[in-house]
């Protein structure tokens, strides 16, 4: 069994990685480190082990293997060099960091220590999207030429995510799954990265209310948009290839099955059934029903038995670089051109 200890017992910690690790048979949840006594008394009494007050104790303890970063964002660099440092294993909420020269000095951590680090972009697992690249795959649209990745809701941020200094923006969040999808569909380098980010109207939340990124690639425009303001629904994707279209509603249901302790019965409701439009005929797609659980039980393979990381920390600092050069467009109102 591989001893593991999450640090931080906020959203992620608490609806995210405590039930994906305790569904693992590799992987036994030894303790959870929350300063809130509140808290730390909350997760040992739903999950049993240690509650501890901070990471030093973890650190020391020669019986944990792997440390679970689910803090802060502007928190992961220190936190993660720290654990890699002390020996341990490493899997670090995303995104990253908020910046390249923090996610560089996570990497060159990992080097010296010779352990793991991996990013947790569980959302490479969502039906949707597994749906979107069996299409793909298939060759069902033909070669895809543009395609839109939205999830726009109306909801102000909770807690710290509001607070830019601490969460980054809006593209950190949401926006930072949705680059990594891009990535993850092969299509090539990206070449221009251009941006945008609307202020939310609630006070105090600086880390703004509506954001759009647009990637191109050689072939490929790829648009975010991710928004805390919208009183409208919008396709979770609408892809144009060139000899069809792709449409599907709904973000991915597995969060509300987990936050129940039913992952297995999550569902979707008939009106989020995927769609296919030909020559003025739409078609059903079934949905591809891939699984939260495969990030937890990868790493637990390659801790185990040397299977290769799905999520490298380099994958994972190539989002924070598109992201960083998304903000530098945003803030100079300008199309950046990647070398």
């Amino acid at each position: 069994m591989i001893e593991t200890v999450v640090v931080g017992y906020g959203l992620a910690g608490r609806v995210f990685h405590c039930p994906l690790i305790s569904r693992q048979r590799d992987l036994h949840l030894r303790g959870v480190v929350a300063r809130d006594p509140a808290l730390r008394s909350e997760a040992t009494a739903t999950w049993g082990g240690v509650g501890y007050p901070g990471i030093d104790a973890v650190l020391d303890d020669p019986d944990v293997h792997l440390v679970v970063i689910a803090t802060p964002h502007d928190t992961h660099e220190e936190l993660v060099v720290r654990t890699l440092e002390a020996g341990k294993h490493c899997v670090v909420d995303k995104v990253m960091a908020l910046s390249t020269a923090e996610a560089d000095r996570m990497i060159a951590a990992r080097d010296r220590s010779g352990k793991m680090l991996s990013v947790f972009h569980n959302r490479r697992w969502d039906w949707d999207f597994a749906t979107l690249r069996h299409v793909i795959e298939q060759g069902l649209i033909g070669p895809p030429v543009y395609l839109e990745s939205s999830v726009c809701r109306h909801a102000p941020p909770r807690t710290w995510r509001g607070d830019a200094s601490r969460a980054g923006t809006i593209l950190h969040d949401w926006g930072a799954h949705q680059v990594d999808q891009a990535l993850q569909l092969g299509f090539g380098p990206c070449r221009r990265v251009s941006a945008q980010l609307i202020p939310a109207p609630w006070p105090g939340v600086d880390s703004g209310g509506h954001g759009r990124i647009l990637l191109e690639f050689d072939d490929v425009q790829f648009h975010v948009e991710t928004s805390r303001i919208a009183h409208l629904n919008r396709p979770r994707w609408w892809v144009l290839g060139t000899e069809a279209g792709f449409l599907k509603y709904g973000v991915d249901p597995q969060e509300d099955a987990l936050r129940a302790g039913r992952l297995e019965q999550a569902s979707e409701p008939p009106e989020h059934l995927a769609h296919l439009q030909r020559e003025g005929r739409m078609e059903p797609i079934s949905t591809c029903r891939s699984s939260w659980d495969t990030y937890y039980a990868n790493i637990a393979d390659h801790l185990l038995r040397q299977t290769p990381l799905a999520v490298t920390a380099e994958q994972a600092r190539e989002v924070v670089y598109l992201l960083e050069l998304a903000l530098e467009s945003a803030r100079t109102h300008q199309v950046i051109e990647i070398k």
